[in-house]
């Protein structure tokens, strides 16, 4: 098997893992959830402990998932992760109690993170460093692939049936996805493309070589607390942007739900493209010069809210948005593999992912604050702005990835030993 085949498998297995733990695992529960207050008899409050329980134990499981690929083949935490989540997504459609709905839910927490956090040393260990962009950008927009499906099919099963049946239909494809995806993971495993680990292990050396090199420099530390700076940030401004933008437009904009429903829509398909466009900048320059490009047009999505206030002005800000959403998230872990050795690439990632889940949470709850204290949603839309350019700061000054700006390649070695030095 040629080496682009067995690398296109396992980006198409990939994103089927990721629209299972996410797009099914994580976001179903919030599709139906007035359904389920209606039929379990549980008030919003319940709710919420059930959101907080599952949010949390993503956040611990995205720093444990790091440590776990330590101990465990990165083949197995995310096959076994997929597996039992699918299983999960399936046993839900018979709970009919509170509190084990609460345990399940939060265990979906858990297979989304240690099924994700693996993917980027697995990607980094079996992808070639020029490809790994476009990947991890496809990879990240599984969620909006299975977005786009849920949207389809959740409101036909409610109309005709119950939201267990949701439980239950997508358990049946999510099991089917997991087992066909877990199969070829598996049988490629043994049979492994002796140039792929030939080129990754010349990579992983001389990354390692500046790893080492950092390390005893003391810069290291400088750089680390600049990534995660950036990645709760982006936390902070990119996830309560998506939370908020239909309560901003109906609320604030006095728009109706038709014109919310169209921007929501046009934001989750502009979104299964976006990974990928980011990943072919990242991979044909660096991701820092794509993480600086993608960041900065997030600011013109979000001015574009703050400043103009029409249903036009709110279609063109979510389309941008969902130009650089998605993409977003991919180029982090491209980062994380470019710049360490892929034995140290889950460790850092679940740390940033950690960052991130911080970050989230306490934008969320801050443009809730806000909205409550001040009746609108303009200020947190505004801090967001802020935000926003202040990640493209940090994008200038963190290091770059790619051999013409000095890291990685033997290309213009003499030049780059000279920058480092």
């Amino acid at each position: 098997m040629s080496n682009e085949r067995k690398e296109l498998i396992y980006v198409i297995c990939l994103t089927g893992f990721i629209t299972i733990t996410f797009a099914f695992g994580r976001y179903i529960f919030s599709m139906i959830t007035p359904d389920i207050v209606s039929s379990l008899n549980i008030d919003y409050e319940f709710i919420g402990l059930i959101n907080a329980c599952h949010q949390g134990a993503y956040l611990l499981f995205s720093l444990l998932g790091g440590i776990l690929c330590g101990y465990l083949s990165v083949r197995l935490l995310i096959s076994s992760s997929v597996i039992l989540c699918g299983l999960s997504v399936f046993v839900l459609a018979f709970v009919d109690n509170p509190w084990i709905l609460l345990v399940i839910v939060t265990l979906q927490g858990i297979f989304a993170a240690t099924s994700w956090i693996p993917m980027v040393e697995f990607v980094a260990k079996n992808i070639q460093e020029d490809n790994r962009g476009k990947s991890l950008g496809i990879i990240s927009s599984g969620t909006s692939f299975g977005l786009i499906l849920n949207g389809f099919l959740i409101p036909y099963i409610l109309t005709n049936d119950t939201w267990q049946t949701v439980w239950f239909v997508f358990g049946i494809i999510s099991l089917i996805l997991g087992a066909i995806g877990v199969y070829w993971i598996c049988k490629l495993k043994s049979a492994p493309d002796l140039q792929i680990e030939k080129a990754n292990q010349k990579n992983e050396y001389k990354t390692e070589k500046l790893v080492l090199r950092n390390d005893k420099s003391g810069n290291y530390l400088k750089h680390y607390v600049l990534l995660v700076a950036l990645l709760i940030l982006s936390g902070l401004y990119l996830i309560p942007f998506q939370s908020y933008i239909v309560p901003l437009m109906q609320e604030d904009l006095g728009l109706n739900e038709q014109i919310s429903g169209i921007a929501w829509s046009i934001f989750g398909f502009i979104g299964i493209f976006s990974g990928f466009i980011a990943g072919v900048l990242a991979d044909k320059y660096t991701a820092k010069r794509a993480m600086i490009i993608t960041y900065s047009i997030s600011i013109l999505s979000i001015a574009t809210v703050v400043f103009v206030h029409n249903a036009a002005a709110a279609l063109f800000a979510c389309a941008i948005f969902g130009l650089t959403y998605n993409g977003i998230f991919g180029l982090h872990p491209t980062y994380v593999t470019r710049v360490l050795p892929p034995e140290k690439t889950a460790k850092l990632f679940g740390l940033l992912n950690l960052s991130l889940g911080v970050g989230s949470m306490i934008g969320n709850y801050a443009g809730g604050y806000i909205k409550k204290m001040t009746g609108s949603f303009s200020l947190a839309y505004q801090l967001m702005l802020m935000m926003s350019i202040l990640t493209v700061m940090i994008c200038i000054f963190i290091k770059s990835d790619r051999n013409e700006e000095g890291i990685l390649y033997e290309k213009h070695h003499a030049e780059a030993r000279q920058d480092i030095i």
